[in-house]
């Protein structure tokens, strides 16, 4: 007899077991990760991170370890203009996303910008790390 691997896994059937309940409406999911871009530029990295509706006080960028770690917290929409909401697909709670960082890079140069709930971040390259043009003879 052949088992699908999928239904005696240990978090398979939990996960769909939580799916079902809620697409049957029982239950909001609460998870909120940012989507991130990161892009490598000629003398350094750029990284792009969408944070609609997080305000900037509850967003956090620290580096630990050679590590870049981005956190916070979106907060749950409880009320509208005109009363309660009946029905929430945006997405709240706690986040944490975290980046290796490459050893070719000026970690304490790093530098942050937000506006329009869009996060940017330029992580400079160490000089030795930046391209430079070989003269042909």
């Amino acid at each position: 007899m052949i088992l699908n691997k999928t239904l005696i896994s240990p978090t398979g059937w939990v996960d769909r077991f939580f799916d079902e309940f809620e697409r049957a409406g029982y239950a909001q999911r609460t998870d909120f990760a940012p989507a991130v871009d990161v892009v490598e530029e000629r003398d350094a990295y750029a990284l792009r991170a969408e944070l609609p509706g997080v305000a900037k006080e509850n967003l956090n960028v620290e580096v630990k370890e050679n590590r870049l770690v981005l956190s916070g917290h979106k907060e749950a929409v409880t009320r509208g203009e005109e009363g309660k909401y009946r029905y929430v697909e945006s997405r709240y709670g706690k986040f944490s996303r975290t980046f290796e960082l490459p050893r070719n890079v000026q970690a304490d140069a790093i530098e942050a910008d937000f506006k329009d709930g869009v996060l940017n971040l330029r992580i400079p390259k160490a000089e030795e790390a930046k391209a430079k043009a070989v003269e042909i003879k």
